[in-house]
């Protein structure tokens, strides 16, 4: 077969795509009802993962289980000719703790999975390629993306694209400006000082509240003087025993968030100096570390994301209008989005708005409007690799973006 393809070529391939959706389209809805109806938490999503893994297989994706040392992590892909280009779709599947399913999780695995199927369909009509579908663990948690990325799970991956359900407010971010997230990491301040008692002898004491109620006051004093992208939240895990002995011991985690990995790490040093100083003026030792891997910023690909949004409006799914909005959370998505192009598109599963990461969201994970726009979302992605694996100039384009983004906000 030539590898250059006609127009009509390209159509039967898309064709072929979104019958072969259509046709799984029950399947997939039983499958998220099943993710739905059995919430695992990170790390611990085991017949999720499972059943999502088994769905592939059984479609004639080559599996392979426990990626990255991750028992609930999954590669799956099928291709032909060189394999190359490689698109990859990447599904999610944990819950949240005492909620179950309110961030929509069980819709992004069929999201995912829905369009790997019909990217598969298409390659039928292919001379080369290759599509991948990953399952990616702890989203809300650890981020199995990080873990994968860095254990090279990735590697050979030309783009990536994923779809996370939203409120009646979700858009294509096809806009300088739009899907943005917050690099992010997580801070343990501890110190330790030396118990005494509070009222006998508390000149012999060394009060590790203090030095922790002191980072606090120097975090909230340096809300004055940074950007409008920081966010510095925090918590005392730890802040003594007993009223009336001097705390021996106290910790605080912190949220530390910028709009780029550099801005957060600068922030990361200016919040370790506050502690520095803290513990100078209690008298008390500090132990700063960083438990996990962070979060980085998210490097969206706008000429992917135009393209995904001209197929969603061709598949029946009409979106607002995308415009700046700064960002506000964060996702190990954003460590992938440094890796090659990326773009996580969002869509309604509500006709209103709401609050996430709530019992709203929970039902409407299980809805008919959640399931009609999550198939359409996954025909609108698989349409995107279509393109993107027969259209040599479309993927260059995307990734000269993607490299000059990636230059910008060079770590």
């Amino acid at each position: 077969m030539s590898t250059h393809l006609t127009p009509a070529e390209v159509e039967t391939a898309k064709q072929a795509a979104v019958a072969a959706i259509d046709a799984a389209a029950d399947s997939l809805i039983r499958l998220s009802k099943f993710i739905h109806s059995h919430p695992e938490i990170a790390l611990e999503e085991y017949e999720s993962s499972a059943a999502c893994a088994e769905f592939l297989e059984e479609r004639g994706f080559a599996l392979e289980r426990g990626v990255a040392e991750l028992p609930t992590a999954f590669s799956a892909s099928v291709s032909v000719g060189d394999g190359a280009p490689h698109i990859a779709f990447l599904s999610e599947y944990d819950a949240l703790p005492n909620l179950g399913h309110g961030c929509g999780h069980n819709l992004i695995a069929i999201a995912g999975i829905g369009a790997g199927i019909g990217a598969a369909a298409a390659l039928r009509h292919l001379p080369k390629g290759r599509v991948s579908v990953f399952g990616t663990p702890a989203e809300e948690a650890v981020g199995g993306k990080i873990i994968m990325a860095n254990a090279g799970v990735f590697e050979g991956v030309d783009a990536a694209m994923g779809a996370h359900p939203g409120t009646s407010e979700s858009v294509c971010p096809t806009v300088e400006g739009s899907g943005e997230a917050l690099a992010c990491v997580s801070v343990i301040i501890a110190f330790h000082g030396q118990s005494a008692h509070a009222a006998a002898d508390p000149w012999n004491g060394r009060n590790a509240l203090n030095a922790v109620i002191a980072t606090f006051n120097g975090v909230d004093a340096l809300r004055q003087h940074v950007k409008s992208d920081a966010r510095l939240h925090g918590i005392i895990r730890h802040g003594g025993d007993a009223a009336n002995v001097v705390p021996h011991f106290a910790e605080a985690e912190f949220f530390v968030r910028g709009g780029t990995v550099a801005y957060m790490n600068e922030l990361v040093e200016k919040v370790r100096k506050i502690a520095e100083g803290a513990a100078l003026i209690t008298g008390c030792d500090l132990v700063f570390s960083i438990p996990d891997e962070a979060n980085f910023d998210m490097i969206t690909n706008r000429t992917m994301a135009r393209v995904m949004d001209a197929h969603q409006r061709a598949v029946g799914l009409v979106l607002p209008e995308a415009k700046p909005t700064p960002a506000s959370g964060s996702t190990d998505w954003g460590n992938v989005s440094y890796l090659f192009p990326s773009v996580e598109t969002n869509y309604p599963i509500l006709d209103r708005v709401c609050t996430w990461h709530s019992q709203d969201v929970v039902d409407a994970s299980d809805s008919a409007l959640g399931y009609e726009n999550t198939i359409k979302v996954a025909k609108s992605m698989a349409l995107t690799a279509i393109d993107l694996l027969t259209d040599p100039d479309l993927l260059r384009s995307a990734t000269a973006e993607f490299q000059r983004e990636r230059e910008a906000r060079s770590i």
